[in-house]
């Protein structure tokens, strides 16, 4: 058996390649690391066999420093739902095999694309995010107790399992580090606010669908990707989501769609829910995110962590003060003025966009290097602006603390242990999390590009939050 590798595929663990070779019948390998994917990294890989046919495949694996590395939601789980939804009308990419011991396992790789913003003509978005939305209701329509899946647990109450949920991701934010005071109040929110069970039934739950988790090809949708995440709870926990990944590519005819997954699934969405659980997919996207970037591991997609965290940091402020019926705060005036190194930075980002992109035909490293300039631009606007936003936020946790603020990292975690004991209000904590994400959303704007002007798409009037049925 010989394998063939481009870059970024030398990272394979010899003992998964000696294993793809078995699934070739010893015949040639083909592997080519593919970018994206923050937990998980993903190969194309080309099996072909000595009677001279082909396999083509995916690989996916765990590298062991992704946020959700360690965690709850293992690589095995996941394999675990694309084999119990194997045989339901879900479509899904057939799974292959799993390594006996090895956190890898691969699947059939499938035609088509994921990027859904790059489809030009808007009818053929129309028509496939309609196609997902019947997706999203066909997954909920299927009964827990008949699939086999004790890798999640046994399906119980809807409630349980949404405290369950919200237990292992403060864990998770724990196990990061703590100290964000929006996290921290989100958390507390959240689990007094949990919705009652009555009338709604318990169903597998995606996490993290929507626009970017499912493939295309031309105008039909082809498969249902990326199922990490997948848990028992409720349909409205599902459909926050989308209303997240809207925020990454926006879904065309919002309401449209989900009228459509109203009649797929004949039940109808109720918006006091949907806003909670907008706040808990939040919670979670912004806990993630901040568990990768605190990693430090260059081998991960920081840049695009960096980017992600300051984005749905924002977004898990808005998505609160929405539910707690508080304004969202105006972005930062920083002016116009240039650095000092601004220059500096500039001729960094020319050489990168002018010499070294149009150099490298491997799709890894050329995401690679995009990365670096979005690192760039935001070092840039952190030696430009960062002293002056830095004072602000002394002074307005001096205010919130009663005391002189000289680090404002043990301030955060000063307001944090606050928000925790019920010592500060959450009506005024809310305001200041605004604020310094509308600051923090200052220093990545270049580096943000169209994403820095992406907010949360406004929910229809609804019951009070924690008050539905």
């Amino acid at each position: 058996m010989t394998a063939e590798s481009s870059s970024g595929s030398h990272d394979l663990d010899p003992a998964i390649i000696e294993w793809l070779g078995k699934i070739a019948d010893g015949g040639t390998l083909s592997i080519a690391r593919r970018a994206g994917g923050a937990s998980r990294a993903g190969y194309a890989v080309d099996a072909r066999r000595h009677d001279g046919t082909n396999a083509e495949l995916w690989l996916r694996t765990d590298p062991g420093f992704g946020p959700q590395s360690d965690t709850l939601y293992s690589l095995r789980r996941e394999a675990a739902v694309y084999r119990a939804l194997a045989d339901t009308p879900v479509q899904i990419a057939r799974l292959v095999a799993v390594h006996p011991e090895l956190p890898a396992f691969v699947m059939q790789r499938m035609a088509g694309d994921s990027r859904f913003a790059r489809i030009a003509d808007r009818e053929v978005q129309v028509s496939i995010a309609m196609q997902f939305m019947e997706q999203l209701a066909t997954l909920h329509r299927l009964e827990p107790s008949k699939l086999e899946l004790p890798e999640l647990g046994a399906p119980g109450p809807l409630s349980n399992h949404v405290r369950e949920e919200i237990g292992e991701w403060e864990r998770q934010y724990d196990a990061a580090g703590g100290g964000v005071p929006v996290i921290s109040l989100a958390g507390a929110w959240l689990r007094a606010n949990v919705p009652g069970d009555a009338g709604w039934p318990l169903v597998l739950v995606q996490g993290d669908t929507g626009p970017g988790n499912f493939m295309f090809d031309g105008d039909r949708l082809v498969v249902i990707t990326d199922w990490e995440l997948a848990h028992w709870g409720d349909p409205h926990d599902d459909l926050a989501w989308v209303l997240v990944r809207d925020t990454l590519e926006r879904l065309p005819e919002l309401d449209a769609c989900f009228a459509r997954y109203e009649q797929a699934s004949g039940r109808p969405i109720d918006p006091g829910r949907l806003r909670y659980f907008r706040v808990l997919a939040q919670f979670r996207a912004t806990i993630g995110t901040l568990a990768g970037l605190r990693t430090r591991d260059g081998r991960g997609e920081i840049a695009w962590q960096l980017i992600y965290n300051t984005l749905h940091t924002r977004l898990l402020a808005e998505a609160l003060a929405e539910a707690a019926g508080v304004s969202a705060e105006p972005p930062v005036d920083v002016g116009s003025d240039e650095g000092d190194r601004s220059w500096l930075y500039d001729v960094a980002l020319a050489d990168l966009r002018d010499v070294v992109l149009p150099a490298l035909a491997d799709d890894f490293a050329a995401t690679r290097a995009k990365g670096i300039a979005r690192l760039v631009k935001h070092l840039r606007e952190v030696d430009r602006l960062g002293p002056d936003l830095e004072a602000r936020e002394r002074e307005e946790l001096g205010t919130l603390l009663d005391r002189r603020i000289d680090e404002i990292g043990p301030a955060r975690r000063a307001l944090c242990t606050a928000i925790a004991a019920g010592a500060l209000a959450p009506d005024r904590a809310l305001p200041y999390c605004l604020r310094q994400a509308a600051r923090d959303t200052a220093l990545m704007r270049p580096a943000l590009g169209r994403l820095a002007d992406h907010h949360l798409r406004f929910i229809r009037t609804s019951p009070e939050p924690g008050g539905t049925s």
